[in-house]
């Protein structure tokens, strides 16, 4: 029987080696279906795309780090428990609970990374990986331009047939231009044209040659006009240049900020619901005392929102010690040596029951109708008192 002090490095040293190796290989295949969902999504070409990556891989990690900590102590003490070596330690009067020692502290060096990234580092990657999509409004028009040879949706301003793309160059281009009602103001036609987008006057120009312009299209004051060269000028939609900071993009600092904000205009829409409710006989027939209910609902659901990504991102981060437990104890019980069996043995129970439970938290967190907390610790909570459960009845054995 080797020392307890060398066959603990030997037990950290394979749980380091089947979590890097976990890690890289979970992280890629999530990359690769992440990537290519939102290329399709956006249109975007192969060079923005790879561009993407490095900005993709932190927003992951919440979701991939637990994952591969209960691949890895499944693998790491499963084949520990296959090969009798389980059963060699407790021979030698070495309790179950400091066998997992190693795995407990990878679980809590996991959970503390991750804490740290997902206060910082993680939102504003995302913030980065938003706005960068949105940013490269030329890119992203060309891009669809491409793929779909058009581009026409009723929240932009304006709409675009090609035949085809040549590099920047657009084919045949049909350019029609929108009023505030939707109406076809202006249509273009032409040999060719190009595409460039200002964002510091909020504008996408389009730059056409050799066609005919139709202004005040089927208006009383329709004109027609052939032209060598003209410019298109079209504002960019607002989500194009000034965009919200979703909750997720936010910062832990950015959240509470925005919080003390909010509680400090409910208070006030708070005050001026009252005062409409102690001058007015039926308040509710008031457009005002609507509109500001309507307003204080919205302050109250943002609230919600927030407060739920908070518990969130620490019930995720903290997960990993629980997830840990769980695999720890599923290994050493089914003690099977094949990485697979392992792995699906502890993971099938986790999808069935611990993000179910995730997503009811977020979901009643959100609608305030729970505290998102409790909600959103209660998948960690049973994932803790099985696995401990388990461990003490591996103990009793």
């Amino acid at each position: 029987m080797l020392p307890w002090h060398l066959l603990q490095r030997m037990v950290i040293a394979d749980l380091l080696r089947v979590f890097l190796l976990g890690l890289v290989g979970i992280t890629s295949v999530l990359v690769l279906v992440g990537i290519m969902q939102e290329a399709a999504q956006q249109g975007l070409a192969l060079e923005q795309t790879l561009r993407l990556v490095p900005l993709l891989i932190p927003g992951l990690l919440p979701y991939t780090v637990p994952a591969t900590c209960l691949f890895t102590v499944a693998v790491v003490y499963g084949r520990m428990a296959h090969d009798n070596e389980i059963t060699a330690i407790k021979s030698a009067g070495i309790p179950v609970t400091r066998i997992v020692i190693p795995a407990v502290g990878l679980g809590l060096a996991c959970s503390a990374v991750l804490s740290f990234l997902v206060q910082d580092v993680i939102p504003r990657m995302q913030h980065r990986l938003k706005s960068m999509i949105i940013e490269d409004v030329e890119e992203w028009l060309y891009a669809r331009l491409r793929r779909d040879r058009r581009i026409n949706e009723p929240k932009l301003g304006y709409a675009i047939w090609v035949k085809e793309v040549q590099g920047r160059r657009l084919i045949s281009p049909t350019f029609v231009r929108r009023d505030a009602q939707g109406r076809d103001e202006i249509i273009a036609v032409a040999r060719e044209a190009e595409l460039h987008v200002d964002l510091a006057e909020e504008l996408l120009k389009v730059y056409m040659i050799q066609g005919e312009i139709v202004r005040d299209y089927q208006g009383p004051r329709e004109v027609r006009l052939a032209f060598d060269e003209e410019v298109v000028p079209v504002p960019l939609p607002p989500a194009s240049i000034r965009r919200n900071m979703r909750p997720r993009e936010m910062t832990n600092a950015q959240i509470a900020d925005r919080l003390e904000k909010l509680r400090v205009e409910i208070e006030v829409v708070s005050q001026q619901l009252q005062q409409i409710r102690t001058s007015l006989a039926d308040p509710a027939t008031s457009p005002s005392f609507r509109q500001k209910q309507e307003h204080f609902n919205y302050l109250q659901n943002s609230v919600f929102e927030l407060r739920t990504e908070l518990a969130q991102r620490s019930a995720l981060a903290f997960s990993c010690i629980f997830f840990v437990l769980i695999g720890t104890s599923v290994g050493i019980w089914f003690h099977r040596r094949d990485y697979l069996s392992s792995f699906v043995t502890c993971f099938l129970p986790i999808v069935l029951t611990y993000y179910p439970l995730m997503m009811f938290g977020i979901n009643m967190g959100k609608k305030g109708q729970l505290d998102p907390h409790l909600g959103l610790w209660m998948g960690n909570a049973l994932l803790g008192l099985v696995g401990l459960g388990l461990l003490w009845w591996i103990r009793r054995r």
